[in-house]
């Protein structure tokens, strides 16, 4: 996405919508709060009491640690960013990367919180649209394909010259995967010691309840975990093909990647409806903008990869069989 620069930049195309979204994410998860006492609740209620006086302490402090870095990284920088946005436009400005920071005419930003495939944009394209920096050195920046600001801080130093890789699509199915995997990883651990200490020590028919219960607080999260760990394998290599399409509205302030409805423009069929599984808030903004939808491979009824060439962001899409005569008459 490119935006313009004869408005402010909060006017710009999906600037403030994306700011209503990064402080969504960043508000107080109640309901893992929530958990974490129904865990307790039974936990005790199978007469393993003694533990929560480790368990509740950990959860707690884990959760409060999660909560306060999701409001510094979502949330804090938004306000005096918002400030900035309102009053400055989005000024295209040509960049080299250099690790974790840029250098604009002369001046080095840091970027905290950017991913490295978010940053490889940069390292391709030698491009940010940047607003500020303000008196204390705060500034934003964007990167092409996307529409989110992101915080930029002033600083003295730069490191090398980072070379540009090829745009990673799959990098956060990498990242699902090596996070299931390693608790996959932990309650396989706690299944084998529970076998070994069921044959150590066999249970008397009145514990077996809770014996039972125990299997199963740790074989369901494993098998969960051992299934989405299989549905983050990357598909195979491929080219994208473009079609048309658009998106219904979607409330990205009530979840971070909802389902989307849309229609598209299958050749040998026509218009077909379409549903985007945890959409991302740039794919849904590059489609609604532009029209149109980029396909992993050859565009075809079933299950296919959305995404956007220049950009590390994919979701997987269902597409109708059959032509749909409410897409036409949209």
């Amino acid at each position: 996405m490119i935006p313009v620069a004869h408005l402010p930049a909060f006017e710009s195309d999906s600037t403030a919508l994306h700011l209503a979204h990064l402080r969504e994410r960043g508000r107080v998860p109640w309901g893992w709060l929530a958990w974490i006492g129904l865990l307790v609740v039974l936990h005790a209620a199978s007469g393993f009491e003694a533990t929560d006086f480790i368990g509740l302490p950990v959860g707690l402090t884990s959760w409060l640690g999660w909560t306060v870095w999701r409001h510094l990284r979502f949330v804090r920088w938004t306000r005096p960013a918002e400030a900035l946005l309102r009053e400055q436009p989005w000024l295209p400005v040509d960049v080299s990367l250099r690790g974790k920071r840029i250098v604009a005419g002369g001046t080095v930003f840091a970027l905290p919180g950017m991913p490295r495939e978010v940053r490889n944009v940069i390292a391709r394209t030698g491009r940010v649209w940047l607003v500020g920096p303000d008196s204390g050195g705060d500034a934003v920046i964007r990167v092409e394909g996307s529409g989110r600001p992101w915080r930029a801080r002033v600083r003295r130093r730069a490191g090398r010259v980072t070379v540009p890789r090829a745009v990673d699509h799959w990098w956060r199915k990498r990242r699902r995967f090596r996070l299931a995997a390693g608790f996959a990883g932990l309650f396989a651990a706690a299944l084998v010691a529970l076998l070994v200490a069921t044959v150590v020590e066999p249970p008397a028919p009145d514990e077996l309840a809770y014996v039972l219960f125990a299997y199963g607080i740790v074989v369901v999260p494993l098998v969960v975990l051992v299934f989405v760990a299989r549905r983050q394998r990357p598909p195979e290599a491929g080219s994208w093909t473009r079609i048309a399409g658009a998106v219904d509205d979607a409330d990205y302030t009530a979840d971070d990647e909802p389902l989307v409805q849309g229609w598209a423009v299958l050749p040998e069929i026509g218009p077909v409806e379409v549903e985007i599984a945890g959409c991302p808030l740039d794919l849904y903004t590059d489609i609604w903008f532009y029209r149109r939808m980029y396909v992993l491979g050859r565009p075809r009824p079933g299950e296919v990869v959305l995404g956007l060439p220049g950009f590390p962001v994919t979701a997987t899409a269902f597409l109708s069989e059959e032509a749909s005569l409410i897409a036409t008459s949209e």
